[in-house]
């Protein structure tokens, strides 16, 4: 009968009285660490060396290829040329706010454009196939 009463007083005692201090209201403390960093427009990111930083609101045209055509997320890849006063050449996407200038558009043609940059970012105003692809 001896062996049982540490059982019991645990079963009894301690167990409450650590539930009971386990579930009180527990003090927050506060983070130390630094805050992540706010993700910056477009428009406040340097443009690469030797390029001038872009103008909001202001068009760039230019001309290239087109890579990839993704109707449903709303963007091109297009391989272009130099973009004047905005960027080198390269490959890149370019969002499309107006789907309509996704009509005859397809991988292979070679388009002229005109980006815009606003506070959201770069994004394709027109869109206007020169010549078709393969």
């Amino acid at each position: 009968m001896s062996s049982k009463v540490p059982v019991i007083i645990f079963l009894f005692v301690f167990l409450p009285a650590t539930l009971t201090l386990s579930c009180r209201p527990q003090t927050r403390l506060e983070k130390t660490t630094a805050s992540s960093p706010t993700p910056q427009p477009a428009a406040q990111i340097n443009n690469p060396p030797g390029f001038p930083r872009a103008v909001l609101g202001q068009p760039y045209p230019g001309t290239g290829v087109v890579t990839i055509v993704n109707r449903k997320e709303g963007w091109v890849e297009i391989e272009h040329e130099e973009i004047k006063d905005l960027m080198p050449a390269m490959q890149m996407e370019f969002w499309i706010r107006n789907p309509a200038l996704f009509n005859g558009i397809r991988v292979g043609d070679k388009v002229d454009f005109v980006v815009l940059e606003d506070k959201v970012g770069q994004h394709l105003t027109e869109l206007k196939r020169v010549s078709p692809g393969r």
